[in-house]
């Protein structure tokens, strides 16, 4: 258990996206989409974890490492590669269902990377929605990028709206999953569910760094935005502390 204050690295765990044509390919998070936040927010000097919803390892997206869609980077597909083995909280995620009050209330933020997983596990978790709504009662810095803005889905038992619905977001763009090889098929289209929950969807140029910085919640549009989505983070995240620390 952590006994400092730390960020909560919020990932899927799960291993297939089922297809609306009923076929599955696997999935995972999107090795970009945890690389730059975790080095930027660890080179920031904060302490650093990573949680599933019951502890289950998660994987690399294989897609995500590709360098076909990396502009062709095949040095950059390998020093992401490398970089993943350089995590070895990886290793020994925490289980969401049981994070104590303690350790809720040490967590200073959360930050839900993407890749295609959530779509399948994440908005659909009765404990994301507990997290999301502790975040917002208690005001903890909260940032979801591309595909892991699906984990605003969540709803509680009682499906009543989804804790930050009504609030500006941004989230991979239905242009953008139309540009993939997954066109047509998607289990789902994120920016249309989003909207449809009640939510303020703001997307940009497709492929291009889009961030919506909302007083209660940070998103960024796709991997591109993985940088600029950080620093906006830890910029809330000093801004938040230095205020709890006037109180």
């Amino acid at each position: 258990m952590n006994q400092q204050p730390y960020i909560l690295f919020l990932l899927s765990s799960a291993r297939v996206l089922q297809l609306r044509d009923g076929t599955g390919v696997p999935t995972g998070f999107w090795a970009e989409e945890l690389v730059v936040p975790w080095n930027l927010l660890k080179n920031s000097g904060w302490t650093l974890s990573i949680g599933t919803l019951d502890g289950s390892i998660p994987i690399v997206d294989p897609e995500s490492l590709d360098p076909a869609n990396l502009n062709h980077d095949s040095q950059k597909a390998s020093e992401l590669a490398k970089q993943i083995t350089c995590i070895p909280e990886l290793e020994h995620p925490v289980s969401l269902q049981s994070l104590q009050a303690g350790q809720l209330d040490l967590m200073q933020g959360v930050f839900i990377p993407g890749g295609n997983g959530p779509l399948m596990d994440l908005a659909k978790s009765v404990d994301v929605a507990r997290l999301l709504q502790h975040c917002r009662d208690h005001h903890k810095v909260l940032a979801t990028l591309c595909h892991g803005s699906a984990a605003l889905l969540a709803t509680a038992h009682d499906h009543s709206d989804p804790p930050f619905s009504g609030n500006p977001v941004t989230c991979f763009s239905a242009a953008e999953e139309a540009a993939t090889a997954l066109a047509g098929r998607w289990p789902y289209t994120l920016e249309e569910h989003l909207r449809n929950a009640g939510f303020l969807v703001s997307v940009g140029e497709s492929w291009q760094s889009h961030v919506v910085d909302d007083a209660q919640i940070l998103s960024g549009q796709n991997p591109a935005s993985a940088a600029a989505l950080t620093e906006a983070f830890i910029q809330r995240l000093f801004f938040q502390t230095n205020k709890e620390n006037r109180q």
